[in-house]
């Protein structure tokens, strides 16, 4: 037995309630078992119960023997004073509050039946890709897209903890968050960090005084991310030294090393000089970002919007400063773009919304998600393996969530699905 699975026999009431008494002999009956606690003090908070034929209002601590309660040390607690009902698997020691009340005692050993044991242990201990991937086409469909629901809204909630840090850092400055958090999704997976740093170091007043020279732009990041010290003599790399070396005076701008970037074991298209030339046209076309949001374009608009190619010819036939390489248009593609939309604006949109008070936004940021394909990766492979098939993106964002937060972390007592697994 563990506390957890006694926590959620005792929450559901999953026990034989027939001739329910306390280890005293006591007749007891539940009348509410009270609410769970997530923090100091009892583990169910405004419980009723009715003892013989005293009624009682309070708290139930639930422990597998009764004297874990001393080894708590809640003898001495005063936030353990107004519990009414100790409930245990055993009970091998009567336990007292602090004033010396003898709580009353449920003993649950006896009144749980065996294939309730035998359904946790599985799901606990199977080596699975999911614990439940065996019987989870055998749970209500309701069920299951209800609770999906509830993961992609945890998952945009998830997400708009690191915007909100950003906004922090911006001085709630919106549209340098969104450029910040654009930047940092376009260095995704390995160069995240350094687009996040590159464009905190970039006051977004700066990049839009500039917006309407896209050379101005490009010399900008490319300076200040350190690109432009190596000695190249290529009319274009030129052109951006010189501009940046006015441009760095004029705003006393810093670089960054150079070192910063990463460009080994990573498709070309990735490296992290093709996504500033892309980021910087994005800028360059699209000056309020925010505003963008408020108007709820659908999702094929703002797909278009960052399917964008660099601006100078230079780069159809580069990857980097350093080499030519085979002519090719460094589009960025629909997929890319998706997923942009999908990990930028959504979450974006919907703490916006939030916090100016805007919940049409919210409920827009969910369409969107709903508006986009499905999402294909290993993860989602599995569970196509598993039998649930998905139809937009918003239901790929949620089982992400769920395979991450509650599958890995084998909290199936926490998840609707676990829990009609279970019984």
């Amino acid at each position: 037995m563990e506390e957890q699975l006694l926590h959620f026999i005792w929450h559901r009431r999953l026990f034989d309630p027939g001739s329910l008494t306390t280890t005293e002999q006591e007749t007891l009956e539940i009348l509410h078992p009270g609410f769970p606690n997530s923090d100091q003090g009892p583990d169910f908070l405004q419980a009723r119960v009715r003892i013989g034929d005293q009624l009682w209002a309070g708290h139930v601590e639930v422990h597998i023997r009764s004297s874990a309660w001393y080894l708590h040390s809640h003898e001495s607690d005063p936030h353990y004073n107004n519990v009414i009902l100790h409930v245990v698997w055993a009970e091998d020691q009567p336990v007292y509050t602090a004033n010396g009340f003898r709580i009353p005692c449920l003993e649950l050993e006896k009144r749980v039946e065996s294939g309730l044991l035998e359904r946790y242990h599985h799901l606990m201990n199977n080596q699975q890709w999911i614990p439940c991937a065996s019987s989870l086409m055998d749970v209500n469909e309701v069920v299951r897209l209800s609770w999906l629901d509830r993961m992609m809204a945890e998952r945009l909630e998830y997400k708009t903890t690191y915007i909100r840090s950003i906004l922090e850092r911006c001085g709630q400055h919106w549209e340098q968050t969104f450029f910040v958090m654009l930047a940092r999704q376009f260095g995704a997976p390995v160069n995240s960090d350094a687009m996040e740093e590159l464009c905190l170091k970039i006051p977004w007043n700066i990049i839009r005084k500039h917006g309407d020279r896209i050379d101005q732009i490009e010399s900008i990041l490319f300076g200040t991310a350190g690109m432009l010290d190596k000695e190249i003599h290529d009319p274009y790399v030129l052109s951006l030294k010189h501009e940046f070396d006015f441009l760095k005076k004029k705003y006393n701008l810093s670089s960054m090393p150079g070192l910063r970037w990463k460009f080994m074991r990573m498709r070309p298209v990735h490296f992290p000089t093709i996504r500033i030339a892309q980021l910087a046209m994005i800028i360059h076309a699209f000056s309020h970002f925010v505003t963008l949001l408020e108007e709820k374009e659908n999702s094929e608009a703002w797909i278009q919007r960052f399917m964008v190619k660099p601006a100078h010819e230079y780069w159809n036939t580069h990857y980097h400063f350093t080499s030519k390489s085979p002519e090719s248009v460094k589009q960025v593609g629909r997929n890319t773009a998706s997923i942009l939309v999908i990990n930028v604006v959504t979450p974006f949109m919907f703490l916006y919304g939030k916090l100016q008070g805007q919940p049409t936004l919210k409920e827009f940021a969910v369409e969107l998600l709903q508006q986009l394909p499905p999402e294909e990766n290993g993860i989602m492979t599995q569970w196509k393996k598993c039998g649930w098939l998905t139809h937009d993106a918003g239901q790929t964002q949620g089982l992400l969530h769920l395979k991450k937060n509650y599958c890995d972390q084998r909290r199936c007592m926490h998840c609707a699905i676990g829990l009609q697994t279970l019984q």
